[in-house]
């Protein structure tokens, strides 16, 4: 895998502080675009229609390969795929990253 990208809305405080915080605790590099990007589409087109009328509806994870290949994930598999690339010794960082998710994820449900 070459690179992250973190697909999040950008009009939302919490979430663009979250995806700010990816890039200290994930071992590949992280690219954080917003869903309102109207080149999103183009540029990643593993996106594929998901995007099409809610396109903010839930952050995405598109893994990058050196081949070319792109596998985009959200919801859980996002979180357990992202689970996976922390970087050795990041953990704690990591672990401090994913109770400010939960808390923001139960405030807003």
């Amino acid at each position: 895998m070459t690179e992250v990208v973190v697909v999040y809305d950008g009009a939302c405080g919490g979430c663009s502080s979250i995806a700010a915080r990816l890039s200290r605790v994930l071992a590949p590099p992280v690219l954080v675009r917003s869903c309102r990007d109207p080149s999103l589409p183009a540029d990643f087109p593993v996106l594929g229609g998901s995007l099409r009328g809610r396109p903010c509806r839930r952050p995405t994870l598109i893994t990058v390969f050196s081949d070319g290949r792109m596998e985009a994930s959200g919801g859980p598999a996002m979180l357990w795929r992202g689970a996976r690339m922390v970087a050795p010794g990041r953990r704690a960082d990591a672990v401090r990253l994913a109770l400010r998710v939960a808390w923001w994820w139960v405030r807003h449900s």
